[in-house]
């Protein structure tokens, strides 16, 4: 739509030009265990406030704003103690961990858009690694313009000898980001498929199934003294492969169990003297045995690639903290991440892999060996943590699918579309994060997983294809061969056998994205065939935007007609 791009750019120009930057001085807000300090140079204000020495110490600010809506927040800092993460807070929720570099001097920290409500809101800090200063919080005066967050999106895999079903899933995952939020779950350590505990407390719960599985290569490497076997982890997986006749996705990580030339084998960075820099140094014992460690695991998922079945690949997670040996040296951890990818894919030939950062973002992170990335957020509350999700967002340019690879308490799905959140996916850790009371009510769990907006294990289309191109982003043109578990003849019928889902029987429209018309059928999206003429079609649908369904309020008015804004997209009236 011609008219609506140039007035979203001019929307853009206009609201650059005429946003002032209020300033909120720290030492003039809420302290909690923290002090107003005036030592350094270089602050704003009468002064600033540290040095959150303890857990939970805080500073928070009244802010009052007259709209509703995203607004940019910058944080000016002083991190002379060192890179710390600590808690960014907003009206008494956990918005995510923001990491603030080391500084000699008071910086600003752009934090990037929190969903702030009209009238007063509060925006604080509250201390978790500590040890930092605050002199000020920083908010336009205007909110933002609504974000589009699937336009961009690589439309293919980095690996361009991927499989066919791999091909398929990442296609399936983009064609639903931006509407749809996938369950997940995480089973006991060293399964795969598990259905034990975790999985009963939804199922009992909610009557669903996570769309999205998990399993670990925790006991894999070759210093592990114990491994599952009989059924070992490749024959477990296989197993729910073929239980679920491949309508399932799973996902992998691998806490890398090793150990240095003294000592024993371990993860945590504390219990092992494995070396880092040496291990990503060619001719050094500690590169041999990575290569070995590598080699064994990817003989392990060689066996899934034999049977078509894809695996989102999570190794070296967490790796911007300080906890696991691979993690806190961005530089050496990104060389190793390279090594991986061109010893598993280029060496092995493993093309069955969608490859998960999690991690830091920064100048050394290897973009170009990277799918998806993913965030693990263990919040006091079941906040969308939007802020985090628009760093993660808008360091990648909106080229990158964002999901959460890990959570303790699941975020609230409707606040999680309001503030325009878009997770692919979640995933609960184990253990108590889903089966206490606690972290989730029975209550919560069947809100979640029964929302209209996540998907679960009961939507998923079969991923076992032995044949399927890529969807062409923005056109609705049908690839024949792309499917052969679906009817061929339908893929003449609409674009969406290509993306794993069934063509409507009716013609309702209910929503419209870059590939087509969908509608919804049997509880299940289907695609609707452009040649078929529909009822319930607006005037938009033709430009390419959906017509509004819940909203009656004219956000702007142009020569094509009324214009709505629903969840963070323009919708015609």
């Amino acid at each position: 739509m011609k008219t609506l791009n140039i007035l979203l750019l001019y929307l853009s120009f206009i609201i650059c030009a005429f946003t002032k930057e209020v300033y909120y001085e720290a030492e003039n807000g809420k302290l909690n265990g923290v002090t107003v300090y005036k030592d350094l140079s270089g602050y704003s204000g009468s002064g600033y406030v540290g040095r959150f020495e303890t857990a939970g110490n805080s500073v928070s600010v009244t802010v009052e704003v007259s709209q509703t809506g995203m607004y940019d927040l910058s944080i000016i800092y002083c991190g002379n103690m060192g890179q710390k993460i600590n808690i960014l807070n907003v009206n008494g929720e956990g918005a995510g961990d923001i990491t603030f570099p080391e500084t000699t001097g008071f910086e600003t920290l752009n934090v990037g858009a929190i969903y702030l409500k009209a009238g007063k809101n509060t925006i604080g800090i509250t201390s978790s690694w500590g040890w930092m200063w605050v002199d000020a919080f920083v908010i336009n005066d205007t909110p933002n313009a609504a974000k589009d967050v699937s336009s961009k999106l690589n439309p293919t895999l980095v690996n361009p000898k991927a499989i066919p079903a791999a091909k398929k899933l990442y296609d399936f995952l983009k064609s639903n980001y931006g509407k749809r939020i996938l369950s997940g779950q995480v089973g006991a350590a060293g399964q795969a498929g598990d259905e034990g505990e975790e999985f009963k407390r939804i199922m009992n719960a909610t009557g669903k199934k996570p769309a999205v599985w998990n399993m670990d290569f925790i006991f894999e490497s070759n210093d592990c003294t114990w491994r599952p076997t009989n059924p070992d982890i490749t024959e477990m997986a296989i197993n729910w492969w073929k239980k679920y006749q491949g309508k399932g996705i799973m996902s992998a990580q691998w806490h890398w169990n090793i150990a240095g030339k003294t000592g024993n084998f371990a993860f945590y960075k504390k219990d092992t003297t494995f070396d880092l820099e040496k291990a990503v140094t060619e001719g050094t014992w500690e590169y041999e045995k990575i290569i070995k460690d590598i080699d064994r695991v990817s003989g392990l998922i060689k066996k899934l690639q034999a049977i078509n079945m894809p695996l989102i690949w999570r190794p070296l997670h967490e790796n911007n903290g300080d906890w696991f040996w691979w993690g806190n040296n961005p530089k050496a951890c990104a060389k190793l991440w390279k090594i991986l990818y061109e010893r598993m894919v280029n060496y092995h030939g493993l093309n069955n892999l969608i490859w998960l950062w999690n991690g830091n973002n920064d100048e050394y992170t290897p973009i170009e060996y990277i799918d998806i990335i993913g965030v693990d957020i263990y919040a006091n509350d079941h906040g969308p943590q939007t802020t985090a999700y628009n760093t993660h967002f808008d360091f990648y340019g909106g080229k990158k699918m964002v999901v959460l690879s890990e959570n303790g308490r699941i975020p609230d799905i409707q606040q999680c579309v309001d503030q325009g959140a878009w997770w692919g996916y979640f995933q609960t850790w184990n253990s108590e994060f889903i089966l206490q009371n606690s972290y989730h009510t029975d209550a919560q769990l069947k809100e979640y997983f029964n929302h209209k907006i996540v998907m679960n294990m009961d939507e998923l289309p079969s991923f076992n294809v032995n044949s399927y191109d890529y969807q062409s982003s923005g056109s609705n043109e049908n690839n024949n061969n792309n499917n052969n578990n679906n009817n061929n003849s339908d893929s003449a019928e609409c674009f969406s056998i290509a993306l794993g889902y069934p063509c409507c029987k009716g013609n309702d429209i209910v929503y419209t994205d870059d590939d087509g018309n969908w509608g919804v059928e049997n509880n299940e999206w289907c695609g609707i065939n452009d040649s078929e003429p529909s009822q319930a079609a607006c005037w938009s649908q033709a430009l390419g935007y959906p017509c509004c369904k819940s909203t009656s309020d004219v956000y702007y008015t142009d020569d094509d007609g009324n214009w709505g804004v629903e969840n963070g997209n323009w919708c015609g009236l």
